[in-house]
């Protein structure tokens, strides 16, 4: 992944997983983009369930807007469905009568532009039950909803999993608004060149973006084995690396928060790794991870 921190174009804020009354949210499509314009995002999409909603006569308030939808289907070891998030498509995907979740996300991968995994935490979908799938660009670190629904918003331990296996994955923030206490609690700032469907999707791909449910991250450099980070005041930075134990944060240091530059020690010889901010009231934001081969290209570049 080249570092969205040093690449060109400007940050746009957005959400990418919504509910409206199309499906079962509290507030029709025109609500939701309104209370999205008005919490000065970019971009949304709207994502009901087994649903595409037509934009075509709605007041887009000056955001970018995505069509998009949310599936749900397969049988995991506890019985539940995999819900996934396909973005960048002009119908429903159609899906396999299987309950095999490989099958699930590489029928909607093929559909769409772009598709990540709902909530697996919230799912209690394990990390082994989702190795083998292929497709989809990353999974939900954090969903709004989950946690104000039953305080399963965060998934990172799954993401860490997966990632301490290689598997190549973006973290998203969400919001999965249903009712009205969801609303603007998770969103991805985007380096993109332009704020159109086409770019934000392309930098999406790319990984070129980090997650937030609060916290700015302003800059990531990665210098020999120290790790750079400036972000809004926090009172925790942390480098979490796939791997067992591995990995630093500012509580190890004499230092006392607020934080807002710090350099953390990195092993380029690790597995992947991420970093992690936390403000005063215990939001986080959560980059994108940073694979140890990608490290090393540019470090010596530099």
């Amino acid at each position: 992944m080249p570092n969205p921190f040093s690449g060109d174009g400007d940050w746009y804020k957005g959400n990418l997983h919504t509910h409206t009354t199309v499906s079962d949210g509290e507030l029709s499509p025109q609500e939701t983009i309104r209370t999205y314009a008005e919490g000065d995002y970019d971009f949304l999409a709207l994502t009901d369930h087994d649903a595409v909603v037509d934009y075509d006569g709605l007041d887009a308030h000056g955001m970018t807007l995505i069509t998009g939808c949310e599936l749900a289907a397969g049988r995991g070891e506890l019985g539940q469905t995999l819900h996934v998030v396909a973005l960048g498509l002009d119908a429903t995907p159609q899906l396999p009568d299987s309950h095999d979740f490989a099958e699930l996300v590489a029928a909607v991968a093929a559909q769409c532009q772009l598709c990540f995994l709902g909530h697996p935490f919230w799912s209690l979908i394990e990390a082994g039950e989702l190795l083998d799938l292929c497709g989809h660009v990353g999974i939900e670190v954090y969903n709004a909803t989950c946690q104000c629904g039953c305080a399963r918003g965060p998934s990172e331990m799954v993401w860490d999993i997966l990632l301490a296996h290689q598997k190549h994955l973006w973290g998203f923030a969400v919001d999965d608004a249903h009712h009205s206490e969801d609303y603007c609690q998770g969103w991805v700032w985007v380096r993109s060149a332009q704020d159109t469907p086409a770019a934000i999707l392309e930098a999406l791909k790319e990984g070129h973006f980090y997650a937030s449910a609060g916290p700015r991250i302003y800059d990531v450099a990665v210098e020999a084995e120290q790790v750079r980070v400036r972000c809004s005041p926090c009172r925790q930075i942390a480098v979490v690396e796939a791997t067992a134990g591995g990995g630093g944060s500012t509580d190890r240091l004499a230092a006392q928060p607020p934080f807002e530059e710090i350099r953390l020690p990195h092993h380029l010889a690790a597995r992947p790794f991420r970093v992690e901010v936390v403000d005063d009231q215990g939001h986080k934001a959560w980059t994108n991870p940073f694979f140890p081969d990608e490290v090393a290209s540019q470090a010596s570049v530099e």
